[in-house]
């Protein structure tokens, strides 16, 4: 059972500025169970629920209880099963005894930066925390949970909703369906109730990334969305916040709330080496184009061209004085290796196009450069809407800018090119919608008036580059003989004609 547990309307509360019948509406909406009203220092009356009940027009099957959110030594405690109103401010202590059957959570305890010790989180007078809250902030929201892990108390998750938007979006899940606010009391003491969230861990080469999602999803997608990742080696992490400083850097420059995204960063905690970034609501561009119509998937195909436009010509150059001069000749070299030490049946070739990679490349880097991504692919490209039903608000977010590096701006396009064609390797029914000319030519319709024009050649050279990385990899995961490093590879010939 999902039940919003913490909630505010303007007849009781001076603080909130949403009417209680908009609030139940609200909460249905979201398609919860029911709520508990706590308005501060104020129990409602059978009389006054009776009343709510029949303006909102809701069924008998939608609960709607009272308790009160009180202020105590410890901050603001939710009482649920007090039998009266509590009119001022009562130690925790004091509470505990005059009100033994009712339910006491702690109210948003990490609010204002925050940090309860051990001892206040397992206080024994406490029958739960509200570790989620949308009077925390991301961070905050982040912490509750990691003490909560740690320390494994009772936790429930509250929206403390003031507003219609944010009416219902943070509820608490119940084992078992409750009538009576008794009822609920008895679940909190029993512990057969938890936050509503996704946690779901991804594990990977020295570093764990964790996507939390909190609340209920509605019309507005106002979900909090969070990325957590901790590294576990030295090198790792100081690369990752030199990512932060690109990304902070991006920010400042207007990818932030437009049509244009890069993710926000909303916390760099150096002692414990972890990095939390706001969550891309969306899918990424490998996903969609693999499920919508062809005319809707060439529309991403073109707002992923032109996101790459503005990027790369928003000015920022953070980073770039951290460029390894020996970066490309080091990569040429490993894609070598690993042709020659499996003895690829197409080592011949990747000898033939990596000099003459290597020559064009550092002639074309010689004449300009700008910011680029550096592993700019679909699966990096997530496309979504602030509000889900509303075309106007749709935007790209691209992540993972681990491998940003100053090359020329064909080297983003050439690898998006390559990458796109080899994650749809096999469904031609996919390829044959999308063209290279089409990327380029929305590319250059957001690109500045008066920049170059992009030559055909330049982004062969890159697309081949990018083909050499691709075949690599294949090597490595030993696919170094399938029907898709041939594919790989006879493009690579087909490439060399356009690049000398």
């Amino acid at each position: 059972m999902l039940l919003e547990i913490h909630c505010h309307t303007s007849k009781h509360s001076r603080c909130s500025h949403v009417d209680p019948v908009t609030v139940v509406k609200q909460i249905l909406k979201k398609q919860l169970q029911g709520l508990i009203l706590t308005e501060h220092h104020y129990l409602w009356s059978g009389d006054e629920i009776l009343e709510l009940r029949k303006k909102a027009e809701v069924s008998e099957s939608f609960v709607i209880l009272s308790g009160q959110e009180v202020e105590t030594d410890i901050g603001h405690v939710v009482v649920y099963g007090a039998p009266v109103t509590i009119p001022g401010r009562m130690k925790l202590g004091e509470l505990r005894v005059s009100f033994p059957e009712a339910a006491l959570i702690w109210a948003h305890p990490f609010r204002n930066g925050k940090r309860p010790d051990r001892e206040a989180l397992l206080d024994k007078r406490l029958d739960a925390v509200e570790i989620f809250s949308s009077n925390h902030t991301p961070k905050e929201n982040y912490l509750g949970l990691a003490m909560w892990h740690e320390l494994k108390f009772t936790a429930v998750s509250g929206t403390d909703t003031h507003s219609e938007t944010t009416a219902g979006i943070l509820p608490t899940q119940l084992d078992h369906p409750v009538k009576t606010v008794s009822d609920f009391a008895g679940e909190i003491k029993a512990a057969r109730c938890r936050p509503f969230f996704k946690e779901i861990p991804h594990a990977g080469s020295n570093i764990v990334v964790t996507e939390i999602t909190l609340g209920t999803k509605g019309e507005t997608e106002i979900r909090d969305r969070i990325i957590i990742k901790e590294f576990t080696d030295e090198k790792k992490w100081n690369k990752a916040k030199e990512t932060v400083a690109i990304l902070e850097g991006l920010y400042a420059k207007g990818l932030s709330d437009g049509e244009f995204r890069v993710p926000r960063v909303i916390d760099v905690n150096d002692p414990s080496h972890i990095i939390i970034e706001e969550g891309q609501r969306g899918k990424n561009l490998f996903e969609l184009i693999s499920t919508v119509t062809p005319a809707s998937g060439r529309e991403y195909f073109r707002l992923a061209a032109r996101w790459l436009a503005a990027f790369h010509y928003c000015g920022c150059l953070a980073g770039a004085a951290i460029q390894d001069p020996g970066r490309e000749d080091k990569k040429f070299a490993s894609y070598l290796k690993s042709f020659r030490e499996t003895r690829s049946p197409y080592v011949r070739l990747a000898e033939e196009i990596l000099p003459l990679l290597s020559a064009r490349e550092k002639e074309l880097s010689g004449l300009s450069s700008v910011f680029c991504h550096g592993d700019y692919h679909p699966k990096n490209i997530i496309i979504g809407r602030d509000r889900i039903h509303d075309m106007s608000t749709q935007f790209v977010s691209v992540i993972d800018f681990d491998s940003a590096v100053l090359m020329p701006r064909a080297f983003d396009v050439g690898y998006f090119l390559s990458q796109f064609r080899s994650q749809f390797f096999g469904k031609e029914e996919v390829l044959s919608n999308y063209t290279d000319e089409e990327f380029v030519e929305a590319y250059l319709s957001q690109s500045p008036l008066g920049s170059m024009p992009l030559a055909s050649s330049e982004v062969a050279v890159f697309c081949l580059r990018a083909n050499l990385s691709i075949a690599s990899f294949l090597i490595k995961v030993g696919k170094g003989t399938s029907p898709e490093m041939e594919d790989v590879m006879s493009r690579s010939r087909g490439l060399m004609a356009l690049v000398k």
